[in-house]
């Protein structure tokens, strides 16, 4: 019996590979049997099993920030403070002289860095952010995530030529909450005279699971550190949008309607039984807009999409079916539950994997 972590019957486990755990009911060969919150026993190998100490929380707590990374470049020490007895005020300050641009300082090119603070504890060790300015410009800059239909400032300031700025230490179970990120940036040139720059806002959608990977954290000309980098704007702060002629597209699009023939469609393939259906709960993805909708009536919608999903399938006994409602305030999880228990008795339900879709995910085995 392969029992790395001596997992006994009567433990107390979390799974490594996936959200939840339990107490150990019993164990067969390499398998341990654990019981849910809800008297659901789940097979899960004792190598992917690990025992919860007193104490132990599956969610690791929030550290202070730790500044992991080294510069590679030069010439970045600080002078010595001189003594408050060598202190002396100027009596005006001395004006800066205009320095002249290098080759390629023009051309802006900033990144979004994400860094583990423990590589080998990929899912539970906290993460740290930073933006990287790798041009001549000082930038502002705002970073923010998505929230419904808004957005949250989450970070703000100011950054050297060549220089970055640390953002922000988060917990794995904070991803959910990045999933929708957008970078602001205003880029001047300090001291110097130059053409003026144009605002820049840049929207990216987060891949949360790759911070559960270990080949996502690669080696960069940047950190001393393998990191997760993400292109802000690369070689230029100014994209060129093409002069559009109105009414040569009017004309291009009623030509196009009248010699267009209706297509047939493919009929689409049925997924695989053995694989889940994967039903993304997200207004975003399920509402066209949700101008004019309340927090209760997308709330509503939302539950009402889970059940005619439910209704769909519910005569596939096995069929599963990943529901992501996301991390949030818990609301429409603890929704989707009581529904379950109440109108579907027969069907099971349990987190769903922590390395395919982070926190803020159910799955139901129609039953």
């Amino acid at each position: 019996m392969h029992n790395p972590n001596n997992v006994q019957v009567g433990s107390q486990v979390r799974f490594l590979n996936t959200v939840g755990g339990g107490r150990v009911a019993r164990i067969t060969a390499d398998t341990a049997w654990v019981e849910d919150a809800d008297g659901f026993e789940i097979p899960t190998p004792l190598k992917d099993c690990v025992v919860v100490e007193a104490g132990d929380t599956f969610i690791p707590e929030i550290r202070p920030p730790k500044i992991i990374q080294e510069k590679l470049r030069q010439g970045r020490t600080e002078p010595a403070a001189p003594a408050p007895s060598e202190v002396r005020r100027p009596a005006a300050p001395a004006p800066r002289p205009a320095r002249p641009l290098r080759a390629g300082e023009d051309e802006l090119t900033v990144q979004l860095a994400f860094l583990p603070q423990d590589r080998a504890k990929l899912g539970l060790t906290n993460y740290e952010a930073y933006l990287v300015n790798y041009s001549g410009f000082t930038l502002y800059y705002v970073y923010l995530s998505a929230v419904g239909t808004g957005y949250k400032v989450r970070s703000t300031g100011t950054i050297e030529p060549h220089g970055d700025a640390f953002l922000e230490e988060f917990a794995p179970a904070d991803l959910n909450d990045l999933e929708q990120l957008a970078v602001q940036l205003l880029p001047f040139h300090d001291g110097g005279i130059t053409k003026l720059q144009n605002p820049l806002s840049v929207r990216l959608k987060l891949d949360v699971t790759k911070f559960f990977k270990l080949h996502s954290f690669r080696p960069n000309d940047y950190f001393t550190d393998d990191a997760l980098m993400l292109t802000i704007v690369e070689r230029g702060a100014e994209q060129a949008q093409p002069e559009v002629d109105a009414s040569a597209l009017v004309s291009a699009l009623q030509t196009k309607k009248e010699d267009k023939k209706p297509a047939q469609k493919a009929a689409p393939s049925a997924p695989r039984r053995d694989e889940p259906l994967v039903v993304d709960l997200h207004a975003s993805e399920i509402l066209e807009t949700t101008a004019g909708m309340s927090s209760a009536d997308i709330h509503d919608y939302q539950r009402d999409y889970f059940h005619r999903t439910m209704q769909e399938h519910i005569r596939e006994r096995g069929r599963k079916i990943v529901f992501i409602h996301g991390k949030g305030d818990g609301v429409l999880r603890a929704s989707i539950e009581r529904e379950l228990r109440r109108k579907y008795p027969t069907c099971r339900f349990q987190d769903a994997s922590f390395q395919e879709y982070g926190y803020g995910a159910t799955q139901v085995t129609i039953g």
